[in-house]
This record gives structure tokens, C-alpha cells and sequence, in this order.
């Protein structure tokens, strides 16, 4: 098998239980083979093109691997549910959240307080569920009415094999960049905890004792704030090694929460900036800088965590972004994964 029909075994196994894995991709293999061989045989085209023909006739393996398992696209239907899909969690990727700042940002304007993050999390979470509701209408009405309803999922995405994933090993450079960026800001912000303890503000050209957050916070917060840091750095190396799927994607979910709820508990009830940079600072700005700059760090803390959150669903989606997997269509001597 060439490195093309490993793609295509790949693609077409990865989202199967790991019992059904094996049957299909061997059945694929030699249905792929026989296929090639048949048509060589007959003079009708090269090795090369025999195995893209091959392909183009088994389609779609997203399609071909639901109707292997029994387990039909049919939320909206076979012909639509994959461009929903892919329509829904892009839009839902972006929109609520810019909804959200923007209806934040107006209420800040016009001298909302405290209830401003409230009202922009209702509003968000509101334009996310009538964005699912009218986008899954929508197609749901287009497949009940449009004529070429009965033709087949690739027609509308225009799938080719062009589009199949790279191999997992073709992948690691990238996923060993990730990896050391990963760890690199970890550890720049495991030593900013540290650091700021011992003072981080310059009064007249010199650097004074005042912490940046409250002293306090050391019987509990910040060596808890420590201790998530090693789990993320932790689940970055397995991150590496593992690749995404749905339970890592939750996993990332439940870390992002676990740092951005404590954070901006603690900033909006006054306890994580120490009072004595708090009396520092407060002097030079007025009541508008306070609220607009408590929006920008509520809003940036959970802008980033959503948004990492977002990412690590999207390429568990995706059946993984850059990462080794163990499937079957990898255990021909040529295409073993390390």
C-alpha cells in the first residue's frame, strides 16, 4: 500500500471503536488492492491512477466509516449532517464569544458595574443556542426540500482524496513545537508566581517589595494555581504522545475552567491583587479606567481559556490535530508508527 491508501485507511478508521478498527481497515485493504489490481490488469490505467480511481469510487471515508458502523448521519441527514457540522462548530467558535465582548463593551460605555459579566455570559450563551436552533433548521428544511436531497454527502462537500489527513508521523514536527511552546510558557508563568512575590512595580526608576497579588493567597491559591500548572504541563506531553480526542478535549475543558473560575472569583471579590499595589495603582486612574480595565481582564482570562477550550474540541472533531494514533491501516512495516 502506497502512503495515499494508509491516508485513506486512517481517515476511514479513526472514529471507530478500537474492536471494529482492525475488520474494516483490513477489508478496506483488500478491497482497495483489488480494485488497483483489476484495473492494471486490464491495461485501463497505472498503479498510481488505478489507487486515486479506487479511492474516488469508495468516497467519502467520514461517510463510509458511519454506514460500517451502523451508525447512520442522521441528524440532519447524509447528504447535509457533515457540512452542518462543520458549519455549526465554526460559527459557534467565534460568534457568541464577539457577541458577548461587543454587548460587554456597550454595557461598560454606558456605566454598567459588576452585572456587566453576567449579562454578557447570558447574552452569549443565548446567541449560541439560537445559533444551533435556526443554522440546524435551516438545513434541516433544505434536505426535506430540495430536489437532489437523495444524492450522496460528496456532492456537497466536494470531497477528493487530496483532502485526506497527513499520516501521524508526517505530523511531529509540528506536534514537538507545540509541545515546547507549551512548556515554555508554563514555565515563564510558574516563575511569574514566584517572582512577583518579591515585588514587580518601579516607583522613581527602582523596583519596590510590592507583590502584585495578595500575599494570602500563598495558603492556598497560588500553590494550587502552582500545582495546575504541572498538570498542564503534564497533559501537554500527553497531549504530544497521545494526540487529541473527545476525552482528552474535556479534559483541556475542565483545566481551562479549573484556572479561569478561581481567577476571576478571586479578582472580582478583591482578593487576588494585594492591597498595597492596589493603593499604589488606584490613585492614577478614575472610576471609567477601574470598570474598563476589570471588563479587559475578566474578558481576556476568559476569552483565552474559551478559546483554548474551542480549539482542543475542534481537533478532537477533526479525529486529532497533530497527533500519533494507533490504528490499523499504521501497522504495515512500512507505515508502523513509532
Amino acid at each position: 500500500m502506497t502512503e495515499l491508501t494508509d491516508r485513506y485507511l486512517f481517515a476511514a478508521t479513526r472514529t471507530l471503536p478500537a474492536a471494529q478498527r482492525e475488520e474494516l481497515s483490513r477489508d478496506l485493504a483488500e478491497r482497495i488492492a483489488d480494485t488497483i489490481d483489476a484495473r492494471v490488469a486490464s491495461g485501463a490505467s497505472t498503479p498510481e491512477t488505478a489507487e486515486l480511481d479506487a479511492l474516488v469510487e469508495l468516497g467519502n471515508p467520514a461517510v463510509l466509516a458511519a454506514s460500517y458502523s451502523d451508525r447512520p448521519l442522521m441528524l440532519i441527514g447524509p447528504r447535509y449532517f457533515l457540512i452542518w457540522r462543520r458549519l455549526l462548530v465554526f460559527l459557534e467558535s467565534f460568534v457568541p464569544a464577539t457577541v458577548a465582548a461587543a454587548a460587554a463593551l456597550g454595557l461598560v460605555i454606558s456605566g454598567g458595574g459588576w452585572e456587566v459579566i453576567g449579562a454578557a455570559i447570558g447574552i452569549g450563551l443565548s446567541v449560541a443556542v439560537h445559533l444551533a436552533f435556526w443554522l440546524t433548521l435551516v438545513f434541516a428544511l433544505i434536505e426535506r426540500y430540495e430536489p437532489a436531497a437523495a444524492g450522496a454527502a460528496d456532492d456537497v462537500l466536494g470531497w477528493t482524496p487530496d483532502q485526506l489527513p497527513q499520516l501521524p508521523e508526517v505530523r511531529r514536527p509540528h506536534r514537538r513545537s507545540d509541545l515546547i511552546a507549551s512548556l515554555v510558557w508554563l514555565a515563564i508563568a510558574a516563575v511569574f508566581l514566584v517572582w512577583q512575590q518579591f515585588g514587580i512595580v518601579w516607583i522613581g526608576g527602582e523596583r519596590s517589595s510590592v507583590p502584585l497579588l495578595a500575599p494570602e493567597l500563598w495558603s492556598f491559591w497560588l500553590p494550587y494555581l502552582l500545582v495546575l500548572i504541572v498538570l498542564e504541563a503534564a497533559f501537554a506531553v500527553w497531549i504530544y504522545r497521545a494526540d487529541w480526542n473527545w476525552a482528552n478535549a474535556t479534559v483541556n475543558v475542565v483545566l481551562n475552567a479549573a484556572f479561569a473560575i478561581p481567577v476571576i472569583w478571586l479578582f472580582v471579590e478583591g482578593m487576588l491583587l494585594s492591597p498595597e499595589f492596589l493603593a499604589l495603582v488606584e490613585p492614577h486612574l478614575d472610576a471609567d479606567a477601574v470598570r474598563v480595565l476589570s471588563v479587559l481582564f475578566i474578558g481576556g482570562v476568559a476569552a483565552v481559556c474559551t478559546w483554548d477550550s474551542i480549539d482542543g474540541i475542534v481537533k478532537a472533531a477533526r479525529g486529532g490535530g497533530r497527533g500519533t494514533l494507533d490504528f490499523p491501516g499504521n501497522r504495515s512495516p512500512r507505515a508502523a508508527v513509532r
